[in-house]
């Protein structure tokens, strides 16, 4: 099985205090085969406000730092979470652009409100006894991520987590099934095939497996090929969670291959 885990973060993202150094050595004692780096550039920021920079300086140096201290037998990559690629493409593609050749990977995310909410995040809705809210916030999230994989297919490599508000809304005692959803989502995968991207499946620290068996089997269904699996991990201690079941699901889709991103190019391996 080729254990990688290419959704994770450092204390470059906001909700992390993890030096990369203490997460890569989670992922070595773990013997993952490949391990990716891609903290948070939300162009909009937990309180809706907008950003217009990364921190490629600091994101460069410790991941510069840790490379040259592996010996070798686990791949180490340098990727991004970019959220909200929409809200300002121009910003969006020039922090890109300043990841330069080192940049391997990039995953296309929505964790806020758009237009709607004060753009808050997701994550700071109240959903309790709100299903049209709930229904709303998903709803947004796939217009959104299908303007992304039709206009913006430069800004992404793998769409992350395609079913993010539905963490919130059960948080918070609601539910909402992606059955309802078929069309739409359909629709995305289909594009994502044509275009040769890839479908994230994340496991959110090894807490979400509900919605992926239908996802996957529709994902193969619209053509899709290329597969990314991630954990979620802001702690040495999450890294990895869930991956060796996300990749039995993934094999039990009818996928015989996982997906990583080299230089923004993807690589296949098998399962």
């Amino acid at each position: 099985m080729y254990l990688c885990d290419c959704h994770t973060h450092t204390l470059i993202s906001q909700d992390s205090t993890a030096p990369l150094a203490d997460m890569v050595k989670a992922a070595e004692a773990l013997g993952l085969r490949e391990y990716c780096v891609t903290d948070h550039c939300d162009l909009l920021d937990g309180s809706g406000l907008p950003v217009t920079q990364f921190d490629w300086a600091g994101a460069k140096a410790q991941f510069d730092s840790i490379r040259s201290e592996l010996s070798g037998s686990m791949e180490l990559r340098l990727g991004l979470e970019l959220g909200s690629p929409l809200y300002d493409p121009a910003v969006a593609r020039r922090i890109i652009a300043e990841g330069g050749g080192e940049l391997d990977f990039v995953l296309g995310s929505f964790h806020n409100w758009m237009g709607y909410m004060d753009n808050i995040e997701f994550f700071s809705t109240d959903y309790t006894g709100k299903p049209e809210l709930g229904r709303k916030s998903f709803e947004q999230c796939l217009e959104n991520s299908w303007e992304l994989v039709t206009q913006y297919p430069d800004c992404y490599d793998s769409l992350a987590h395609i079913n993010y508000p539905i963490r919130y809304i059960r948080r918070d005692g609601g539910e909402l099934s992606v059955e309802d959803y078929e069309e739409p989502i359909r629709a995305i995968f289909t594009q994502l095939a044509r275009t040769d991207h890839a479908l994230e499946v994340n496991t959110c620290r090894g807490k979400d497996f509900a919605d992926w068996p239908l996802l996957l089997r529709w994902y193969r269904e619209c053509g899709g090929r290329l597969v990314t699996v991630g954990s979620d991990a802001h702690r040495p201690q999450d890294v990895a969670l869930g991956i060796p079941r996300a990749l039995e699901m993934i094999r039990e889709a009818g996928f015989d291959r996982i997906t990583a991103f080299v230089r923004r190019k993807p690589v296949e391996h098998k399962i």
